[in-house]
């Protein structure tokens, strides 16, 4: 993200996948704790498993650099 030129401020959107959906309270307190007053829109889908077994969560985001605001 940051070597094209985005920070957490220009995420717009973001998916979580998750291999628990009974996770949900956590994975959503900690992605907060991340963007914090940045508030992206944002889904999670839960999926049957992700690209290696240790990995259980995954974020995609989607970010717009030098939009304008407002």
């Amino acid at each position: 993200m940051r070597s094209a030129g985005a920070t957490l401020a220009d995420v717009v959107r973001t998916r979580i996948y998750v291999t628990d959906i009974h996770d949900w309270e956590k994975i959503g307190q900690a992605h907060g704790e991340v963007f914090r007053e940045i508030r992206p829109a944002t889904s999670m889908v839960e999926v049957r498993r992700l690209i290696s077994p240790e990995i259980l969560v995954e974020i995609e985001a989607d970010a717009v650099i030098g939009g304008s605001s407002g």
